[in-house]
């Protein structure tokens, strides 16, 4: 937790902040300089370390309103995925549900594009790595949760010909390597889309094709059999 600015008021703070920020955007990290940074804010060292214990604090608070917003947009998602049937889930419906929740993350980076490309650009940072590996983390629990419930789904829309039916092959490794395939989507609409527009087209691509074989793994089968089942 960063030192709450005591007698610093909350403007210095702010300015800091954006000072921070346009220098972590130019020149990364490691090459960023605190006395720049304060020359940008039109404060002295003083105040900075007056808010902020050190680089690494300063760096950790310019990103946080970017994770904080990927953590709410995550849970908010999960949630709905948590309370809904099985069989919703496999409804046009629940990809619209997956598309959105990808559209509203793209939809914040274009908006917030320079603060968000210093989260995407610094992945070695301890503290972007460490929240990639908890957001990871909160995918792996979710896919398990999703698969549970659309195995249910399946196993009740096809009656005694599926039962309860164990797919060996969907191991806690397959949940975690589509966890992977999940933020890796979100780097590279990022890297390679310049226009918001085709960002989004591509995004609906790519959550139907992860849906398909995220699914048809469960099914034990191909996504024409899925179809022909429904």
């Amino acid at each position: 937790m960063s030192k709450k600015a005591g007698n610093i008021p909350e403007e210095t703070r702010a300015a800091l902040l954006k000072a921070a920020t346009e220098e972590f955007a130019e020149f990364g990290f490691e090459k960023s300089s605190l006395r720049r940074i304060c020359t940008r804010a039109g404060v002295t060292t003083g105040a900075l370390y007056a808010s902020f214990r050190d680089k690494d604090d300063l760096f950790e608070n310019v990103i946080k309103p970017v994770t904080d917003h990927i953590d709410y947009v995550v849970g908010e998602h999960y949630k709905k995925e948590r309370e809904s049937a099985g069989g919703e889930l496999l409804d046009p419906a629940g990809e619209e549900e997956d598309v959105n929740a990808v559209l509203s993350l793209l939809r914040y980076y274009y908006r917030n594009r320079q603060v968000c490309s210093i989260l995407f650009s610094h992945r070695e940072h301890p503290a972007v790595a460490a929240f990639f590996d908890r957001l990871i983390g909160q995918i792996d629990a979710q896919g398990k949760a999703v698969a549970a419930l659309i195995q249910k789904g399946i196993s009740a829309g096809a009656g005694e010909k599926s039962g309860n039916q164990e797919v060996p092959e969907f191991t806690a490794d397959t949940i975690h390597w589509f966890s992977h395939l999940q933020v890796e989507m979100i780097f590279y609409l990022i890297e390679h889309e310049t226009e918001e527009r085709e960002a989004e087209m591509q995004a609906r691509n790519m959550v139907r094709f992860m849906r398909g074989g995220f699914y048809a793994l469960l099914h034990k089968g191909s996504l024409t059999d899925i179809v022909k089942e429904r």
